[in-house]
């Protein structure tokens, strides 16, 4: 009952997408929802100049940018790629996929999917420093986490939200080496999609 009451609110949250600070009207089907980021230790508040409008374009290329409903492999590949041509584009070294960090990132997102919440931390307490010690990283850690519903939850679309928030640019484009990603589908809303990087 409490499960399809949750559903019913989830579906009823209409009119507005909350992007760091500025609320977009969207259709209902189409919602989305940024959360402030998990700072790598010792990254600067310095942040990334956000590249041009032509350089994100040549992200394009990236296979399943776009897609709503591929498998989660297909999915992590894909941001990886568009994170990755983001960040030549900005005159940066691409980030190299890491099996511990994935294996954090894929959890958490796993974890939101499954018991409905959207934090950093979870609500039994795990935050992504314990994630990452978990999955067997050794580093530090900053994390990107984020959900969209419908057209809002494609790659393409949730990277875009995070660059346009200079907390988020500042870990994606920031100087750490390598990173994980992680996404949960569910469904609901047009097809609901949480992601999760972690960088390290």
């Amino acid at each position: 009952m409490l499960l399809r009451a949750r559903k019913r609110h989830i579906a009823a949250r209409v009119s507005t997408c909350l992007f760091v600070g500025a609320s977009l009207v969207v259709p209902a089907t189409a919602a989305a929802q940024i959360a402030s980021p998990v700072a790598l230790p010792g990254v600067s508040d310095v942040t990334a100049a956000l590249p041009s409008a032509q350089a994100l374009a040549s992200s394009a290329r990236c296979r399943h940018a776009g897609a709503r409903r591929a498998s989660a492999a297909k999915l992590r590949r894909a941001m990886l790629c568009l994170v990755n041509r983001t960040r030549i584009a900005a005159g940066l070294r691409p980030f190299r996929g890491e099996r511990h960090l994935a294996r954090a990132a894929s959890r958490h997102a796993a974890d939101m999917g499954r018991r409905h919440y959207f934090a950093h931390v979870s609500p039994s307490g795990t935050s992504p420093m314990s994630r990452a010690r978990s999955a067997g990283w050794r580093g530090g850690v900053g994390e990107v986490i984020a959900w969209g519903c419908g057209t809002l939850s494609t790659p393409a679309a949730t990277l875009r939200a995070w660059l346009n928030s200079p907390p988020h640019r500042a870990i994606l484009l920031g100087n750490a080496h390598r990173a994980g990603v992680g996404v949960k589908r569910v469904s609901g809303c047009g097809g609901r999609a949480y992601w999760v990087i972690d960088v390290g």
